[in-house]
């Protein structure tokens, strides 16, 4: 998904227009000497739910500052599912997103899905983990059919957290397979220190990593990308990292192998 405005404008609006009615009818309700009740202690959250895939397809975008979710691109009408059991609070227009579903779950956390064409699930609606509730579009401001994934662990409306950890601690990599999880992928060790893990196949996208030294990585799988040139080597070759939510280099992967064997392309 391409970052639009509206929709953070939106959230900054419902912020501000809830955050006053709460100011105005406390001063409706208390009078001038009065104190406000003691706040209770937060209760503790509820166990993180296990996982289910929210579709199957490609990482075209990974998270990074200027992009708070994750985009899996397929085609016009892949099924897209709930990754988790819970309530649904939005299903609708929305702005950048031509459509959009929230689903609050029962940890508390909430996650978004956005640009579908057609949508199953209304709000208020109870959901289980892995139920469809929506097919893949390309509403709204979005240049191809995919599915724009976000959460929410504080169930807000500000930046999201990073999909591809949120999913990991509920058991499911990304990319995956509907009604088979994530997938493992494959470990490698890679060389060097400082290496930059990127959103994109390219040098000039954003970081979501850096190595400080020799690392074992999971790779999902790989793809052709910027070409490369380091230490004596060349190569375009990019291999996904979902444990790190972007592409590293295969000039970095410490194999002999220009293209990793036994790795599928992204």
């Amino acid at each position: 998904m391409f970052r639009f405005h509206g929709r953070r404008a939106a959230r900054r609006l419902l912020t501000t227009v809830v955050s006053a009615g709460a100011v105005l009818a406390t001063m409706v309700a208390l009078p001038a000497a009065a104190t406000a009740a003691p706040q209770q202690a937060p209760t503790a959250p509820a166990l993180a739910y296990s996982g289910s895939c929210p579709t199957a397809g490609v990482i075209s975008q990974g998270y990074h500052d200027g992009h708070d979710g994750v985009d899996i691109a397929n085609s016009r009408g892949t099924p897209i599912y709930a990754v988790g059991p819970g309530t649904v609070t939005h299903s609708g227009p929305a702005g950048g997103y031509g459509q959009w579903i929230r689903i609050r779950h029962t940890d508390g956390t909430v996650t978004e899905y956005g640009h579908m064409y057609h949508r199953d699930v209304s709000v208020g609606q109870t959901v289980t983990g892995g139920q469809r509730i929506a097919l893949m579009g390309s509403e709204g401001q979005s240049t191809g059919p995919h599915l724009h994934f976000e959460v929410h662990p504080d169930g807000g409306f500000g930046f999201g957290a990073n999909p591809v950890t949120y999913l990991s601690a509920r058991g499911v990599g990304l990319p995956c397979t509907p009604g088979g999880g994530g997938g493992d992928g494959t470990s490698f060790p890679t060389w060097g220190s400082g290496v930059n893990i990127r959103a994109q196949a390219t040098t000039n996208s954003s970081v979501t990593a850096t190595l400080s030294g020799p690392t074992t990585v999971t790779v999902q799988c790989q793809k052709r990308g910027q070409m490369v040139h380091y230490g004596g080597y060349s190569n375009d070759a990019w291999s996904y990292l979902p444990d790190y939510g972007g592409y590293i280099s295969n000039i970095f992967i410490d194999v002999s192998d220009a293209w990793l064997p036994g790795v599928p392309t992204c």
